[in-house]
């Protein structure tokens, strides 16, 4: 989402009210170019987003897991979200929220209270350890955006959206509880 993070820097909006935070972090350092916020302040907070406030995932707990609480009560202030912006694996995954990762049930979880909760994801690119916000956290929006691009996503969204399939997308695309938004690209 680079791209659109940057285009979005320059649109001329009064930035000094807008909070941003994110879906989902790997748990590495802020400075780490892997790390969503490093993507977030590289692209987005720049220009006349500059002035925006940021609410970081990351904390100073060894896990994800352990530091959810702390980035829960950071989150709190500015929730409901306007807007949330996700993006989508190919296997159907938004945020963190990786189908056979220790914690998955339980962010999963529609009926849960957690805003966010820590995932380890042995197989997730990039980092295993991560924090995500949860299907509850997900739907305190107003609205959800869903981005994604290529044929073989494409083919995963129209499946979910018919309810076939398993993945988080399915249980996003046919809750009736906050509209989504959906934008594909070749």
């Amino acid at each position: 989402p680079g791209p659109l993070y940057e285009s979005l820097s320059n649109v001329p909006i009064n930035w000094e009210k807008v909070s941003l935070t994110l879906t989902d972090e790997r748990w590495v350092s802020p400075e780490d170019p892997a790390s969503n916020e490093y993507l977030i302040r590289d692209t987005l907070m720049r220009r006349r987003a500059a002035v925006a406030t940021f609410v970081p995932f990351k904390t100073n707990h060894a896990k994800a897991s352990g530091g959810a609480a702390t980035a829960e009560k950071r989150i709190a202030p500015i929730m409901p979200f306007d807007i949330c912006l996700l993006g989508m694996g190919p296997d159907g995954h938004i945020a963190s929220l990786i189908p056979g990762a220790e914690g998955f049930d339980a962010a999963v979880d529609i009926a849960g209270t957690r805003k966010l909760a820590g995932i380890h994801a042995p197989g997730a690119a990039g980092a295993p350890e991560r924090m995500t916000l949860t299907v509850p956290g997900i739907l305190s929006s107003r609205r959800i955006v869903l981005l994604f691009m290529g044929q073989d996503k494409l083919n995963v969204f129209n499946e979910a959206k018919e309810g076939l399939g398993g993945s988080p997308i399915r249980d996003l695309l046919t809750q009736k509880k906050v509209p989504v938004h959906a934008f594909w690209a070749p």
